[in-house]
């Protein structure tokens, strides 16, 4: 079997029954971070967009959106659960990708699985088979492809690959809908849209559109190139297929922002946790940082899009209220102190952590204190990583505190546990309706 034919094979054959737990629990909480976002991501201007757009655009089907009444064909609810899940920048990423799987990858399925009248263990095992596909696809796409593209670009491969599950393509069909959703993904520059950031973000909402479209229209005999899988650079990520699980090394975030902002904020948060700190003693913060990271805006934001692509921005809500959430990249744009602590930050690259990433995002400030002293914190990354875990508790304390404040307390925990056992439900509709209803 060559290289390539693997994938259509692992596609055809992944299933969760007899996986390591941990396996299926990684799994698992992937979907809870990624509904607990979609659900926050409701309240950004930029999610009432895209369901004006899509409710346009795309006909009336049996795919669900988030907290609508309405239904939309499999590419419109897609193209709308992803804006959501996205517009917090709160979803799940993956170091390697330098983007976000979950957000692309589990709209799309959930979107076929639902026209389907897909179960849950159907539902699982695709979403696992989009995982693990689109993540190899976004490293071997770093790996060719001389620019950084954003997470729609690769990502919609691994949509496609999910949906191409749903759907029981044969294996030639499936060949084709990777290579469809590759040449429609969005193959975007990413760093233009670090420079200015904009509703566009990831590509995301796109890319997810774009994986299902792929599937669909093999299914239809629409025929497409060969995959990046057909490339020799991913003949080692395509090998340890079913052998090694990339979905266990995803990350989750506990800020609304930019991953590459969040090691300075840990850096911010340890100082404060030992010195008690307050926003008033501070006099200025030096942040050592690599490029990409520097290259996030050091301008007052003048929305939520600027302000999750910001490294001042979510440093100095953090001194001022002592965390980055959707309230702060929502509603505190403007917050005078918050504005004034971004003026006494500043920003140097620092080698070291350039040589890292995007392995590992790592930074370290130094803060000056207004009466002379200068206490410079470890060096610190992101939290959230498998190897610098958010804890179960952090984690359903995320899920929690984005879910509460909008579908409330009883549904929440409702959600929370029909997820923690989804494979036993009849119909993945029954997901939906807890939210909806």
């Amino acid at each position: 079997m060559s290289v390539s034919n693997k994938v259509p094979s692992y596609i055809l054959a992944e299933t969760i029954d007899n996986k390591p737990v941990e396996i299926i629990k990684a799994v698992k909480e992937a979907l809870a971070d990624h509904f607990a976002c979609t659900i926050a991501g409701s309240r950004a201007k930029v999610s009432g967009i895209a369901l004006e757009f899509a409710s346009k655009q795309w006909g009336v089907g049996e795919s669900s959106l988030v907290l609508q009444k309405q239904k939309l064909s499999p590419a419109g609810a897609a193209f709308v659960n992803g804006v959501l899940a996205n517009a917090l920048d709160l979803d799940d990423g993956h170091r390697l990708t330098k983007g976000h799987p979950g957000a692309v990858i589990i709209p799309a399925v959930l979107a076929a699985a639902e026209e389907r009248k897909s179960n849950g263990a159907q539902f699982l095992n695709a979403v696992l088979v989009g995982y693990e596909v689109g993540i190899r696809a976004g490293i071997i796409a770093h790996q060719s492809r001389p620019d950084y593209h954003c997470t729609g670009s690769w990502g919609a491969i691994g949509a496609a690959a999910g949906v191409s599950r749903i759907l029981a393509l044969e294996k030639t069909e499936i060949e084709h809908a990777l290579g469809i959703a590759e040449y429609h993904g969005t193959y975007s520059p990413m760093m233009r849209c670090i420079d200015n950031p904009s509703m566009l973000k990831d590509g995301i909402g796109w890319g997810s559109m774009a994986g299902v479209s792929a599937a669909y229209l093999a299914k239809l005999q629409f025929s497409g190139i060969p995959s990046l899988f057909s490339l020799t650079e991913g003949t080692k990520y395509i090998e340890d297929l079913r052998f090694v699980y990339q979905i266990q090394k995803i990350y989750f975030k506990p800020h609304a922002c930019c991953r590459w902002a969040q090691p300075a904020v840990e850096c911010l948060k340890e100082v404060m946790n030992k010195t008690k700190l307050t926003f008033e003693e501070i006099d200025r913060i030096i942040v050592y940082t690599f490029t990409e990271s520097s290259r996030l805006s050091h301008v007052p934001p003048m929305n939520t899009e600027e302000a999750q692509y910001n490294l001042l921005f979510p440093i100095a809500s953090f001194l001022v209220f002592g965390e980055i959430g959707p309230n702060q990249v929502l509603h505190e744009l403007s917050h005078k102190d918050v504005l004034k602590a971004m003026k006494r930050i500043e920003t140097k690259v620092d080698e070291r952590f350039d040589a890292v990433f995007p392995e590992k995002a790592q930074s370290q400030i130094e803060v000056y204190t207004k009466m002379g002293t200068v206490i410079q914190s470890s060096i610190m990354k992101a939290k959230g990583d498998y190897d610098f875990p958010l804890s179960a508790s952090e984690k359903r304390d995320k899920f929690f505190s984005l879910t509460t404040p909008i579908i409330g307390e009883k549904k929440s925990v409702l959600l929370l546990e029909n997820i923690e056992h989804i494979e036993e439900l009849d119909s993945i509709n029954d997901l939906l309706k807890i939210i909806n209803d």
